[in-house]
């Protein structure tokens, strides 16, 4: 199933900028998907062709500039926390620190299919309260301005979820191919996560993922694990990325972590517990949430 055909406007006005947004991209667009996202629209930035004299910055520019990767077509972010994303969608400013500025130009409520199951799993969040009590999605209008990279607008579908029941009933359960991931301090201990999404690690070849943009921080529940390992998943393997130009410094900090770009490949066989400790020998493990 498309992504497409699980949503509806729920107005006239609503409808006609999803048709308008649906209409602009082929039929397998490449979805950039950022759970817990929060108020944080850095993706955007760093996801964007940009027209600057490349030639006169020696330091980073952005992500598909620096590392030669192409551009997803459809930018999607989840977060449960109704409380700093929606009503900080209502403020004339999103985000503003002098050299950023981030503008909501226009917000379009969405409806979502009957056949998503929306659950706030009160094991995998630490303020349930926070959530709605039924699913909100919205398709916003962004208006970035960067003092490096210039004014860019874009589209941000933005799914009121909880990042794991939105993996499950929307990516998962519709076969919704996902070709980036980012997860960059999704807020597992004191930010409100209470399940990683490094969980979902294992199904990149299910929804096809291609780049997985990264923190170094994996919490992996063993059952969770466990459970993925039996449904026969594809072997695969996480290639880190180096910039194609040269850089200083040549690394990546995002919301005050390293971050590193990886490239997904698909191998032969089938993936083994074994296996995916090989494939994130490079990340710090961290195995489990309790007792940390």
């Amino acid at each position: 199933m498309k992504i497409a055909e699980l949503l509806k406007g729920k107005n006239k006005t609503s409808q006609r900028r999803l048709n308008k947004l649906f209409d602009s991209l082929r039929d397998n667009p490449k979805i950039l998907w950022y759970p817990s996202a929060g108020n944080d629209y850095r993706d955007i930035l760093e996801f964007s062709e940009v027209k600057i004299d490349k030639k006169n910055i020696r330091g980073r520019i952005n992500i598909v500039t620096d590392y030669g990767i192409p551009v997803p077509n459809l930018f999607i972010h989840t977060d449960y926390d109704k409380k700093t994303t929606y009503y900080e969608w209502l403020k004339s400013v999103l985000f503003y620190d002098g050299k950023t500025k981030v503008i909501a130009k226009e917000i379009y409520p969405l409806s979502i299919d009957p056949s998503v199951t929306y659950e706030i799993n009160r094991n995998f969040v630490a303020f349930p309260e926070l959530a709605p009590q039924e699913p909100e999605v919205y398709l916003l209008d962004l208006e970035i301005t960067s003092n490096k990279l210039g004014e860019i607008e874009k589209p941000v579908i933005y799914f009121l979820f909880e990042n794991i029941n939105f993996f499950r009933e929307v990516l998962l359960k519709h076969r919704i191919n996902v070709a980036y991931m980012v997860k960059v301090r999704e807020g597992c201990g004191f930010g409100g996560n209470g399940k990683s999404v490094s969980n979902i690690y294992p199904y990149f070849p299910v929804v096809k993922t291609e780049y997985l943009i990264a923190d170094d921080e994996i919490h992996f529940d063993e059952n969770d694990l466990d459970m993925a390992l039996k449904e026969k998943l594809r072997n695969y393997e996480l290639i880190e990325l180096k910039p194609n130009r040269q850089i200083n410094p040549p690394t990546i900090k995002w919301s005050d972590f390293q971050v590193h770009v990886y490239k997904v490949e698909v191998k032969e066989g089938l993936l083994r517990k074994k296996r995916i400790e090989e494939i994130l020998s490079s990340m710090r493990k961290r195995w489990g949430i309790s007792g940390e």
